[in-house]
């Protein structure tokens, strides 16, 4: 605590106790300090938040004698004050005031205007606090305001031009103040503008801003086209992030840009080439242009011998060719990343040894080769690489990085990286190895003997890793061991060795055993994934009184129930247990879980009656209870409608029974909309994605949707015991995808409002006892793919359509009554006999231009599908982008039935590298 004597130190004029790790309350003696002229108490949030407090004495009594302060700091303490009384204590007491300093002090609004007797103000720095009201017209009228930051203070209402005019003002920042509207005056003279929020063009009169030093516009909604820079030949700092601007970048020149030092246009839609003037700049020391649209070759560096560039960022654009070699002589260069773009050709890592001072390289994710050498000293010492990102770069085996002692990140993921993990890859870093990816090789075991480092993530998805599973450590948050081949039981010890881990899979592997009940001991586990192994015994209790977001416990051996114990603040989006011998009933403390999203029993030998306790659960888009003992009705009394968002409720191979509930089908509104949100089903962790996975039946296959997507609807209430008619409200369920009612005992007919499913691609109303005629509705259904009507009583005309002949017959046998195409022709049909077109005679000539079009098509098949087949970097980089170009052209029933084909070929949890969503 501040000592409480410190008031009697009379004769000071500046106290400075910022960032002093202080705690409490302040002390009410400080108030004496008649003759402070600067008062800094601040603390920095982000280091040690509120751990000091004006309670009491409070602001008031704090400043009430302090008449000659100029400068007051208090950013970061927790003042307590009812509304806008903060602003009368200052304009009572300290009217000398210049700076006013109190960021993150949970100060309310609105500013009242007793600020302006304050008078000298020339710094106000009010920003992370929650006003949530307009910004104060009344700055206006402060004459010496220099500095203005209002950023994250719920900010409202249009921001008024006037600010933009105090003819002193050089730096403002309104920035993340979602709510905040306005627009950009015409400049006429400002030094420094910095982060506005604004939702248009940016003004034609910057040109004028002929003294500009610094302009940092970034994270805005600025759209149109890119301003040249040429208004200021005194430009050092330029930040247009996080923007929409779109266009080329301006060539520069070396005369007119020669103080700029910043360059910053990341997050935009910038296209074109680079232009070559960009990089011959003598004071540039930063280039970040990553996340654009830019195209083409990078041009050679001019004048790399007194070059002082250290960062270069070209990442996520379409820049292609071999990458310049005139960069690997950047001596200066400290980060270098030129990932997810078409680079070709090879590097040497070689090259890289004159890159004394290389501390992050990234080349992931390109067309290009990485040679490690056969020196295994390649990267022995030199550069000291921080991070090294090679993704997807070709490597058949480890570069050799045992004397990397700054090494913290190492990325070597969906290479070819084959035989054992080197146990001297534990070591590099000297300990402080935290990242290490290696998933997507075919490396076959772990080097022995090895001891895992304190790393933060570990990723050693699919290899062919096989024997004893390692055991992780304790510090690591983030580790997948899943699609190998280890086969051991997981040690006892496991959950010590997760105390602190938020993720861990070790899903498709052959591991046997009981889940230890050190399991217990994970109190931060977000996502558990367990799926496809041999485990067996019962889940224990604790799963259920766990954080977790994701449990998932598929296809294993478990046994017993699903422990009964989920509590009040359950956080659970995805419980899947599908596949196993769990018995007894749903658990009904599930209905704590108000963010369930996924429910997956299916597949096990639950007795149950529908789930009509989870009607709050109001984010439940998937329900499968398949191939279980449920029984009873669906319908549930009272039932407000709360699953609006259901898309994916399978209840097959049940007991259920009675009729189907029109009214009750009819609240589904995901079901019901025309057009949905493209998205897909997942959880995010570590700024990245896991993807739940569901299987499915769909035109009489059953697969496995890796990426459950939110417009895939589906119904299969199949092989049960319905009655009754089908309901018309079926009909309103216009976005359906899957519909399945076989093998019950659903009797009338066919109602003819499933003609207005235009989406429904599967449709199977089998073995019922249906009667009557098929509606000539069913002919619409354009998107139509699989068709069952078999072993009914049907009888007359099959509609005619441009799609329901095309079916084969056994869709419709066992209606003893249908007739016409595709079964034998209604009584009283003619068919009509097409002439066939005669063949010419009397020419013998060969039809030379037949031929050369064959052989071109030939060729050309063959320069296409001949890369596909034996080029691994253009099969990946071909199926990508031909699946970006139909996410952005391709209407959305088409894009399913792209997704669905492309289903199951890809894992569902995706970090880093290769596979971030």
């Amino acid at each position: 605590m501040i000592p409480s004597r410190i008031g009697d130190l009379t004769n000071l004029s500046h106290l400075n106790l910022s960032n002093a790790g202080f705690e409490g309350q302040i002390p009410g003696g400080m108030s004496n300090l008649t003759r402070l002229v600067a008062l800094d108490l601040s603390i920095q949030a982000n280091l040690v938040p509120s751990s000091l407090k004006l309670e009491n004495p409070n602001l008031s009594m704090l400043i009430k004698n302090l008449k000659q302060l100029e400068e007051l700091y208090l950013d970061g303490l927790n003042i307590t004050v009812r509304g806008n009384e903060w602003c009368q204590a200052l304009s009572s007491s300290v009217l000398n005031l210049r700076v006013l300093s109190l960021s993150h002090c949970n100060l309310s609004g609105p500013v009242d205007k007793s600020l302006l007797k304050l008078k000298s103000l020339s710094v106000i720095r009010l920003d992370s606090n929650k006003f949530s009201a307009s910004v104060p017209e009344f700055f206006v009228s402060f004459s010496n305001l220099v500095s203005l930051r209002l950023s994250t203070c719920q900010l409202n209402g249009v921001f008024p031009k006037e600010i933009f005019k105090v003819p002193t003002l050089q730096s403002l920042d309104i920035s993340n103040n979602p709510s905040l509207q306005g627009s950009l005056p015409e400049f006429s003279k400002i030094v420094r503008a910095c982060q506005l929020l604004f939702d248009e063009k940016l003004p034609n009169s910057m040109t004028k801003l002929t003294q500009l030093v610094h302009l940092d516009l970034s994270m805005n909604k600025f759209t149109g086209p890119i301003p040249s820079f040429t208004m200021s030949t005194n430009l050092t700092y330029i930040d247009l992030s996080h923007n929409g601007l779109t266009g080329t970048v301006p060539s520069t020149h070396r005369e007119g840009l020669h103080k700029l030092v910043y360059l910053d246009l990341r997050y935009n839609s910038l296209n074109g080439s680079l232009p070559s003037s960009l990089f011959a700049l003598p004071s540039l020391k930063k280039i970040q242009l990553s996340y654009n649209k830019f195209s083409g070759q990078v041009p050679d560096f001019k004048h790399v011998s007194s070059s002082i560039l250290d960062s270069l960022d070209l990442s996520s654009n379409h820049l292609e060719g071999p990458v310049p070699r005139s960069i690997f002589k950047l001596k200066n260069l400290s980060t270098l990343s030129l990932s997810s773009n078409k680079f070709n050709g090879t590097i040497e890592l070689v090259m890289i040894k004159e890159l004394g001072n290389l501390f992050t390289l990234d080349l992931s994710h390109n067309y290009l080769s990485v040679s490690v050498g056969d020196n295994d000293s390649t990267l022995s010492s030199s550069p000291k690489f921080g991070t090294l990102k090679l993704a997807s770069c070709k490597l058949s085996r480890f570069p050799y990085l045992k004397n990397q002692s700054n090494l913290f990140y190492l990325d070597l993921s969906d290479n070819e990286i084959d035989g054992e993990i080197p146990n001297w890859i534990w070591d590099v870093g000297n300990g402080f190895l935290l990242h290490v990816n290696l998933s997507y090789n075919q490396l076959v075991g772990m080097q022995e003997p090895y001891c895992l480092p304190n790393l933060s993530i570990l990723d050693l998805y699919s290899n062919q890793l096989h024997g004893r599973i390692p055991v992780p450590p304790p510090s690591a948050s983030y580790i997948d061991f899943s699609n190998n081949s280890f086969s051991s039981s997981i040690p006892n010890v496991i959950g010590d060795s997760l105390s602190g881990a938020t993720f861990f899979s070790h899903s498709k592997n052959s591991l046997t055993g009981v889940l230890p009940h050190s399991i217990c001991n994970v109190s931060c586990l977000q996502v558990l994934d367990l799926s496809d192994n041999r485990r067996s015994g019962r889940i224990p209790e604790c799963l259920s009184t766990m954080t977790l977001g994701v449990l998932n416990l598929q296809r294993n051996n478990f046994s017993g129930s699903i422990p009964d114990a989920f509590q009040d603040n359950c956080v659970l989006q995805t419980l899947a247990v599908n596949g196993n011998s769990i018995e007894g009933k749903i658990p009904r403390s599930l209905a704590n879980c108000k963010a369930l999203e996924v429910l997956d029993l299916g597949n096990n030998k639950m007795i149950d009656h529908f789930p009509c306790f989870l009607k709050n659960t109001s984010n439940l888009r998937v329900l499968v209870l398949r191939s279980n003992n449920f029984q009873g009705k669906i319908g549930c009394p009272n039932f407000s409608g709360t699953w609006k968002m259901l898309q994916i409720i399978d209840l097959a191979f049940n007991n259920f029974n009675g009729n189907l509930p029109g009214r009750f089908l009819g609240t589904w509104e995901a079901m019901k909309a025309d057009e949905n949100e493209f998205d897909h089903l997942r959880f995010e962790i570590f700024q990245q994605f896991y993807q739940d996975t569901v299987t499915v039946t769909s035109k009489g296959l059953q697969f496995e949707l890796v990426k459950i997507i939110t417009l895939f609807t589906s119904i299969d209430f199949s092989f049960n015991n319905f009655h009754g008619k089908i309901p018309k409200e079926l009909g309103q369920l216009k976005a359906l995808h899957v519909l399945n009612l076989s093998n019950n005992a659903l009797s009338g007919q066919i109602p003819s409002s499933l003609g207005n499913m235009q989406q429904l691609e599967s449709l199977d109303l089998s073995n019922n006892q249906l009667k009557g005629e098929i509606p000539s509705s069913i002919s619409n259904l354009n998107f139509l793919e699989f068709l069952n009507l078999s072993n009914y009583q049907l009888n007359g005309r099959i509609p005619t359509g441009s799609q329901i002949q095309t079916f084969p017959a056994d869709g419709f046998e066992g209606n003893q009554g249908l007739c016409g195409p595709p079964l034998p022709n209604c009584p009283g049909d003619h068919v009509a006999t097409d002439t066939l077109p005669q063949t010419p005679k009397g020419n013998s000539e060969i039809e030379w231009n037949l031929i050369s079009a064959e052989i071109g098509f030939i060729v050309g098949f063959g320069i296409v599908i001949g890369p596909l087949v034996f080029w691994k970097g253009w099969r990946k980089w071909y199926f990508d982008g031909v699946e970006d170009i139909a996410f952005s052209i391709l209407p959305q029933n088409l894009l399913r039935k792209w997704l669905s084909w492309k289903a199951g070929t890809r894992r569902g949890v995706r970090v880093g590298g290769p596979r971030a969503s």
